[in-house]
């Protein structure tokens, strides 16, 4: 399985920008396409509680069970992400984010993302808890999101998402 990102045939360029403006934050985001890749970039505010960006897939049912992770394919600058999975629609219950960030400012890179390393949130708070290999049959929505916290432009550009066996 994998997301093929970008505006031409047979690519992905359906995800959906959620920030915290959902919530009262401020901070500014912008989701775009190129031919061959995704770009979510803005400017972080910390703002009335703010402090996020995200890009989420539509909702629907994933059984990734069959995959020990992802390879991601990006370039970014000035902050930290994760890829995120939910098994839930509803925001307040906890879900799964496996932490990357760049090494070399904007530079393609290639990152494994193993699911044993994903940690469990609630409303954006760490539980403690990993990510229960029994979660992965019944994954709703899947996303990228800034986890910094710091306020300050970025920039994420995303060739591709690969689950890896």
């Amino acid at each position: 399985m994998i997301f093929n990102f970008g505006s031409g045939q047979n690519q992905i360029n359906n995800w959906v920008l959620i920030s915290d403006n959902i919530m009262g934050g401020v901070s500014k985001s912008n989701l775009e396409y190129t031919d061959n890749t995704m770009i979510l970039k803005g400017d972080i505010s910390l703002r009335n509680f703010g402090g996020f960006a995200s890009v989420k897939t539509q909702f629907g049912k994933h059984d990734i069970s069959q995959f020990k992770g992802i390879k991601i394919k990006f370039k970014s600058t000035n902050q930290k992400f994760a890829f995120t999975l939910e098994d839930s629609n509803n925001w307040t219950l906890p879900n799964y984010k496996g932490s990357f960030y760049s090494t070399s400012s904007n530079t393609w890179e290639e990152k494994t993302i193993f699911f044993k390393d994903f940690k469990q949130y609630q409303v954006g708070e760490a539980t403690g808890k990993k990510l229960e290999d029994s979660k992965l049959k019944s994954i709703v929505r899947m996303g990228i999101i800034t986890t910094e916290k710091k306020e300050g432009p970025f920039s994420i550009e995303i060739d591709y998402i690969e689950f890896v066996k």
